[in-house]
């Protein structure tokens, strides 16, 4: 059954990236009079981009543990840490790439990252 619910994420992290930058992204950033964040209307434009694709970041990580749920429960605790490092590490490496350093979550989710990492390393 966690396997099913795996491959269901995946199906709708793929589908939720490709169809809603083609249908919803794109045409929503090529809007007029879009809020301005952190000084530019292209900022803005990079943290809507960047905040849908996350989600099917989020997702993906979500699949991963389903699935090693699946193989090996009881050593759940150190899979889940390492999943949520390389997903917060990719978010913030995300953010602070995208925006060049301009929006801030990036201050959060490395050291979310780094710490999960290393306790994650102790267990």
């Amino acid at each position: 059954m966690l396997l099913i619910a795996a491959a269901l994420l995946l199906a709708v992290s793929a589908m939720h990236s490709i169809v809603g930058e083609i249908r919803l992204i794109r045409p929503l950033l090529r809007l007029d009079g879009l809020p301005v964040i952190l000084g530019s209307p292209d900022m803005t434009r990079t943290t809507i981009r960047v905040a849908w694709h996350l989600t099917s970041l989020i997702w993906l990580g979500m699949a991963a543990l389903l699935v090693r749920l699946q193989q090996t429960p009881m050593d759940f605790a150190a899979c889940f840490l390492w999943v949520m490092a390389a997903l917060f590490a990719a978010s913030g490496a995300a953010a602070l790439v995208a925006s060049r350093g301009r929006h801030l979550s990036w201050v959060f989710f490395l050291p979310i990252a780094a710490l999960c990492a290393r306790f994650a390393s102790g267990l």
